[in-house]
């Protein structure tokens, strides 16, 4: 009987450390970072930081990124269509100045693309969360994230 209670005892152990580390992770995680699977794909506004508000695009509002694999960025940024340069190395973004049309937007939708032209000049890196991308600052801190297209 006593050696049970030690195999036992052990086995527990064993098993919380297994239930703690499931528990840990979370829907935030971080997955592997590999720029092809950002190029060439229409991504799709979900937020962007304005100051210290979260800003969320609805439709008809429909902000928009696509990166080319030649450095060339281009899309909607809520009203206006643009094309621009970035370059990109590793974990690290930069957007060169972005050159859009001047069309009137109303309402919410010229708030959503002074903040996304804004943010695009904080932008010093990204990652992915899930299957978002999310362009961070030089903090780290997220100021645009944008949703995978649909297949």
């Amino acid at each position: 009987m006593l050696r049970r209670k030690p195999v036992l005892f052990l086995s527990m152990i064993f098993a919380s450390g297994l239930l703690l580390t499931a528990c840990n992770t979370t829907g935030d995680t971080q997955v592997a970072k590999d720029w092809s699977d950002v190029t060439n794909r229409d991504w799709r506004l979900a937020s962007v930081m304005d100051g210290t508000r979260t800003l969320t695009p609805d439709a008809p509002i429909e902000a928009s990124a696509n990166f080319a694999t030649d450095g060339k960025v281009s899309g909607s940024s809520g009203c206006n269509s643009y094309v621009g340069g970035y370059t990109q190395n590793a974990e690290n973004l930069t957007f060169s100045p972005l050159v859009g049309t001047r069309m009137m937007c109303m309402g919410d939708a010229m708030e959503i693309e002074d903040a996304f032209n804004r943010a695009t000049l904080r932008v010093a890196g990204w990652t992915m969360n899930k299957s978002n991308l999310v362009l961070i600052d030089a903090s780290g801190k997220a100021i645009m994230t944008f949703t995978a297209p649909k297949p």
